[in-house]
């Protein structure tokens, strides 16, 4: 239980295009409540949907469209928990959507981009403890460029952190923060980064579908 007064997390999760409850890829987000006209948790919503599907100023794909039908369904849940109450902590908002993926062959599921994000830097605090990332995907083919990230994606992450941060800076209710568990402390996020390597999380790969075998029989050729 965290004694820092209105932090949640928001769990958002993309559905895998085999319907089953373990193949999601879900991002965590911290926010603090600041607001005192009350939760609008919708607020929340609507500014991590726009960071999925937005395009703004930048004529880049969105993120939505660099990922594909291919590995998910388009459908999403969202599922906010407040980090004061005791565990097993339920839900204090649930809520569930769409978005329109690309439709390009699909990489490896488990194959992330990573949006790492930090607060502000300052003296005598250990900085290791003020950053936070999220493993963005699962992606298409179109988002990889000669095993990199392609640049325009990273362009797109990039663009998306900053409008999101601005987003929460303008907020009248949500400040999206960092959160150090170890600290017990939130802070809002002041910048970040994107590298162009690909991070691969195993536990998103998708199950086995068949098996080959060899013996002194098989193959006959």
């Amino acid at each position: 239980m965290s004694d820092v007064s209105g932090l949640h997390v928001f769990q958002w999760a993309f559905q895998g295009v085999s319907g089953l409850a373990e193949d999601q890829f879900v991002n965590s987000w911290h926010w603090v409540q600041s607001g005192v006209l009350g939760p609008d948790y919708e607020n929340v919503e609507d500014m991590l949907y726009t960071f999925y599907t937005g395009e703004g100023q930048s004529d880049t794909p969105s993120i939505a469209n660099f990922m594909t039908t291919g590995n998910v369904n388009g459908d999403y849940t969202l599922k906010a928990y407040n980090l004061e109450d005791p565990k097993p902590r339920t839900p204090v908002f649930e809520s569930s959507g769409a978005i329109s993926p690309g439709g390009a062959d699909s990489l490896p599921t488990e194959c992330s981009a990573v949006l790492s994000f930090q607060a502000t830097v300052e003296s005598g605090e250990n900085q290791k403890r003020r950053r936070n990332r999220v493993y963005l995907g699962p992606f298409s083919v179109q988002a990889n460029d000669d095993g990199l990230l392609k640049g325009t994606l990273v362009e797109r992450l990039l663009f998306q952190g900053r409008g999101l941060m601005n987003e929460s800076a303008n907020s009248n209710t949500w400040s999206w923060v960092i959160y150090s568990p170890t600290d017990d402390n939130a802070e809002p996020v002041h910048g970040g980064w994107v590298d162009n390597a690909w991070d691969t999380q195993r536990r998103r790969g998708i199950r086995k579908t068949a098996r080959g075998i060899f013996n002194a029989l098989q193959p006959s050729q």
